[in-house]
């Protein structure tokens, strides 16, 4: 298995390297005849304990505002990043990626065995993995390559106390720095 460079719910690596911005639930479909990537994330928010993490989360959210991808992504074909309001009143992003090979999902812990044509993703406990197209085999979730696959991730549903209290959603700050540009405009 590769390093994970990417994880699916935290919305911050896709636009740099450290990132304090991640997603209550993150749902992630493959499609591997059309090579795309498709990663909602729902109910996003940052750790903001002071100050200086407030300005932190800041910056952050300008690189996602601005599309400013991190180097892994910047080559894929297509990509796109929305942000948007649910119903529920949470900051969600839908971000969709075109890839050109099965080589580069190993930044994000996913692995192709041409032999056996599946996928693989290592099965980290804490990130709550649930899935109706794959199967757990050993420590890895297997998935066919014949068709598209859908994964969901939670990995924040059992936080420590101690950041729960410094958890915050980022939809207000987002809607600061969207009124902000559309000042600018």
């Amino acid at each position: 298995m590769e390093v994970i460079k990417i994880a699916f719910f935290v919305l911050g690596v896709f636009f740099g390297e450290n990132s304090r911005i991640g997603a209550e639930k993150t749902t992630v479909t493959i499609n591997p005849k059309e090579q795309t990537i498709t990663i909602v994330q729902e109910n996003i928010f940052a750790l903001i304990a002071n100050e200086a993490d407030s300005m932190q989360v800041s910056s952050e959210l300008k690189k996602v505002v601005a599309r400013n991808w991190r180097k892994e992504i910047e080559s894929y074909p297509s990509k796109s990043c929305t942000l948007y309001v649910s119903d529920k009143g949470s900051l969600n992003a839908k971000i969709t990626l075109k890839y050109t090979s099965e080589n580069i999902l190993r930044d994000f812990a996913l692995d192709f065995n041409k032999e056996t044509k599946e996928f693989s993703l290592i099965n980290i406990p804490d990130w709550n993995v649930e899935t109706e197209d794959g199967a757990l085999k050993g420590n890895y979730w297997r998935f066919s390559a014949d068709n598209s696959f859908t994964f969901v991730v939670t990995p924040f549903k059992n936080m420590p106390g101690r950041f729960k209290s410094v958890k915050r959603s980022l939809l207000p700050i987002w809607e600061a720095e969207n009124s902000k540009i559309k000042q600018d405009e």
